[in-house]
């Protein structure tokens, strides 16, 4: 292959030199005496800004600051599931500035830090796409579309400190996005520190309580023609997925609703995924929404809601009620019948108008 290396989002050819690969020297935060290297967020934004794609080596890489994309087409790219760990004064871990063309994003982990010094007006996000508020101003472009393949997203897990917080996992603010394969996640158990006892009898870890680990969304999409293949968003405080955006499509969604929350959950009326009234053309396909709410009786009126209008459908969706309190009353838009039994599944064919 020599030098060079072609198949970019434009087909042209990109050099190796144009590649710089980042080293993740942070080692276990869990580990008594640990430092990491605050420094490598500002060597890598110092490659973007010379037009460089990044490699990621496995590991964790703490930030200092979010990664910002500065050229059309340039990749992140991680190996092993690199992990970034988020700001810790709330800013995202990567920053794809309004109108910039062909980004591709994969094969990363995203983190939740404990967050120190953040600015009480700021909506703390891992991924900020584009620039919140103007996604009208944003359309993309559909012959060179912008990707996140292979991310995932955890709030708590492997961090020992139940503080650790977001808002929003992935905010997309522009339009002409492809995603593939993206799981984000609100812990519902993380790891047991030194001597401690858990907190439920026969398991091995703590179960997250009320209160721990927040976050409220998994995703908001706000630009139009967005489509995802393969999105999962589980236990978030709030509604799980927003989608304010025309002409979004999803081809399968897993949600699993949150295990702690307790019944202003059901009366403030949270859902798994959400279409927002305004918008006049959505398309989903197997869309499945579970409830086990473990500590409180949580009564929710329906699994997924969207505005009744001819362009909105959504093909198959279903929801399961798997354990424990309280119930999806509905499965979409008050249709389809509680269910009575756990593990079965009610399902609909097609919510279209």
């Amino acid at each position: 292959m020599g030098s060079e290396l072609s198949g970019s989002a434009n087909d042209s050819i990109r050099p190796f030199e144009k590649v710089k690969v980042a080293v993740a020297t942070a080692v276990d935060l869990a580990k008594e005496g640990s430092v990491p290297d605050l420094n490598v967020a500002k060597q890598i934004n110092a490659a973007l800004k010379e037009g460089k794609d990044i490699v990621l080596s496995p590991g964790m890489f703490n930030l200092s600051e979010p990664l910002e994309i500065a050229q059309h087409n340039q990749v992140i790219l991680g190996l092993g599931l690199a992990t970034l760990i988020a700001p810790t004064d709330g800013s995202p871990c990567i920053i794809i500035p309004p109108r910039i063309e062909g980004v591709r994003i994969a094969g990363i982990m995203l983190e939740a830090s404990v967050l120190k010094k953040k600015d009480p007006n700021m909506e703390a996000c891992f991924i900020q796409w584009g620039e919140k508020g103007n996604a009208d101003k944003d359309p993309g472009n559909p012959d060179n579309s912008g990707s996140l393949s292979d991310v995932f997203a955890r709030v708590g897990g492997s961090n020992l400190d139940r503080t650790v917080s977001t808002n929003t996992m992935v905010r997309i603010d522009s339009g002409n996005i492809y995603g593939d394969n993206l799981w984000l996640w609100r812990a519902d158990h993380v790891d047991l520190r030194e001597d401690e006892e858990p907190n439920y009898p026969d398991l091995n870890y703590h179960q997250v309580m009320l209160g721990e680990c927040p976050c409220e969304h998994g995703l908001e999409v706000n630009g139009d023609d967005v489509t995802i293949h393969g999105l999962a968003v589980e236990h978030t405080t709030e509604t799980n997925t927003i989608w304010n955006g025309e002409r979004g499509k999803v081809m399968f969604y897993q949600n699993e609703l949150p295990y702690d929350v307790d019944a202003n959950f059901g009366k403030q009326g949270f859902v798994g995924y959400r279409v927002s009234d305004h918008v006049t053309s959505h398309l989903a396909k197997a869309v499945g929404v579970y409830s086990n709410f473990r500590d409180y009786e949580v009564p929710v009126a329906t699994g997924i809601l969207h505005p009744e209008t001819n362009g909105v459908s959504f093909v198959n969706p279903f929801s399961v009620w798997l354990n424990n309190k309280g119930h999806i009353l509905s499965v979409v838009n008050g249709k389809g019948n509680r269910l009575k039994k756990k593990g079965t599944v009610g399902r609909l064919r097609n919510t279209k108008s």
